[in-house]
């Protein structure tokens, strides 16, 4: 079943455009909204305890739903739709629609300001800045890759699971409401892509070039660094590129490539564990 829902909602996310109700903000913030009276700074010394039990409700909700309805037809449509609910990111499809759309026309100020929508991370003294095509490797790292990951491994309550501490982690730092809870959501979010981080790394490697990309890979293998830097080395060294500095598109482009080659890559791998009863 793990294998015929990820078919299925990678079909469905390339061939709809999902509405609100069907994308996992919608769930999130009902959620918030909920429980917002225990998002108190009081509290703040119990962070820790605090998510893990934020997270558990709908995390077993789930869990058991999905447990009731079984492995047939119905405990399918159930999974399909959850994880079709956390996979993907519409808005960021959309951003990169515009954006090259934009560049096709040489505006740079729109292209400036869709790949700040897309997460692009630009220092002031332009020194280690991000490409767009780096920051395109993070998007889908983080709503594709590492979504399949814990859904493979615990099934839809995983897929949960993720989604709710990683974007529990993002509107801490955002929502002074929730600032008490940054460092603890976000210690739990690197916890969470760790070892996403490196399988997806080894894709990108497997996909791109292997004798470059190797080394990258297993010079921080065992390491907690950051997983948004570990990936964007690994992914530089797999698909290099050298284009003009005034050409916006080719380097986004190819990096999105080696993404979709990898996530083709690591759904292969999944077939022929399922295929052979590894999981």
């Amino acid at each position: 079943m793990t294998l015929l829902s990820l078919i299925l909602v990678v079909l469905l996310e390339r061939l709809t455009k999902p509405t609100e109700a069907f994308h996992y903000h919608f769930y999130y913030q009902k959620y918030v909204g909920f429980t917002q009276k225990f998002f108190d700074s009081s509290t703040k010394y119990m962070a820790e305890l605090f998510i893990l039990i934020w997270l558990a409700v709908p995390v077993l909700l789930t869990a058991i739903i999905q447990d009731s309805l079984g492995h047939g037809l119905t405990g399918l449509i159930f999974s399909v739709f959850v994880l079709f609910v956390c996979y993907g990111c519409p808005q960021h499809r959309q951003s990169y629609q515009h954006y090259i759309e934009a560049a096709c026309r040489d505006d740079k100020q729109a292209c400036f300001r869709y790949a700040d929508q897309l997460g692009q991370k630009l220092e002031d003294d332009n020194q280690n800045n991000e490409t767009l095509g780096e920051a395109l490797v993070w998007v889908n790292f983080r709503h594709y890759f590492a979504v399949i990951f814990w859904f493979v491994v615990f099934g839809a309550a995983g897929a949960v699971f993720y989604v709710f501490a990683r974007n529990l982690a993002k509107y801490s730092e955002l929502e002074e409401d929730k600032y008490w809870l940054a460092d603890a959501a976000n210690r739990l979010l690197a916890i969470l892509v760790w070892l996403p981080a490196r399988l997806t790394g080894f894709a990108f490697l497997f996909v791109g070039h292997f004798s470059k990309a190797l080394p990258v890979w297993l010079s921080e293998l065992l390491t907690f660094n950051n997983a948004r830097a570990y990936l964007i080395k690994v992914a530089k060294a797999a698909e290099p590129v050298d284009v003009p500095e005034n050409d916006a598109l080719t380097e986004p482009c190819l990096k999105l490539k080696l993404a979709k080659r990898a996530l083709l890559f690591l759904l292969c791998v999944i077939a022929v564990l399922t295929l052979t009863g590894v999981i």
